[in-house]
């Protein structure tokens, strides 16, 4: 499946590494982090440094970020190794507004709103956040994001750098649903290759959607009716 806008040709295709950023104090704690500014932790700053060498022969032309810090540090590795001197923000790359869930485990998110967190992980275009945002506004923002990045760069390729829920709900949108949790394993640091040309956004890299992230639980395994963190 391919979530296709018209009126562009193939001859402004654009390759854009949509990467999530690296670990965090919090991921090792599975807590949603949502906006909340959180710095990577030693694994978080080494995976950038990886991530940076490995995009370095991808003849970058720029790399855009998620307003967050932990995103932005990531995204200044990848500019440096592929000798570019800054990053842009873009605000549609920025986390998922977890609401009153922010920095909460996955058992304190259930405990609080079981049917919420029911449908944050079997249903998350149906999903919203207790007092925060709803999964679908969140994934339309992304995917209008990487249209408009891809947009501005025809005939180049492009890194821009954002959080592992956003970046599952872009790939939700543009490859569709697969049977199992929408919140495959996606390891911190990686890097999901998206192309876009005629309009349309496709899914280049190889992924296991299948392969269900180990710290993130359905909804059905956990006591009091939770589920996950992102």
């Amino acid at each position: 499946m391919t979530v296709a806008h018209t009126g562009v040709s193939a001859d402004d295709g654009c390759r854009l590494y949509l990467v999530r950023h690296g670990r965090t104090v919090m991921n090792a704690e599975v807590r949603f982090r949502g906006r909340l500014e959180v710095p990577l932790d030693a694994v978080g700053r080494a995976e950038a440094l990886a991530t940076a060498r490995q995009l370095s022969g991808a003849g970058l032309s720029a790399v855009y970020t998620s307003p967050l810090a932990r995103a932005r540090e990531v995204a200044m590795a990848v500019a440096a190794a592929s000798n570019l001197e800054a990053v842009d923000d873009h605000q549609g790359l920025t986390n998922l507004d977890y609401g009153v869930w922010e920095g909460l485990t996955k058992e304190e998110c259930a405990a609080h709103d079981a049917d919420a967190f029911r449908l944050y992980a079997e249903a998350p275009e149906q999903a919203a956040c207790p007092e925060g945002e709803a999964l679908a506004d969140a994934a339309d923002r992304m995917v209008d994001a990487i249209y408009e990045i891809c947009r501005r760069h025809p005939r180049q390729a492009v890194a821009a750098v954002s959080h592992g829920a956003m970046v599952r709900l872009a790939v939700l949108r543009i490859a569709g649903p697969t049977i199992g949790d929408w919140q495959f394993k996606l390891s911190t640091g990686s890097a999901t290759v998206i192309d876009y040309a005629d309009g349309t956004l496709r899914i280049a890299s190889a992924l296991n959607r299948h392969l269900p992230d180990p710290h993130k639980a359905a909804a059905g395994t956990v006591d009091t009716d939770e589920a996950v963190a992102s």
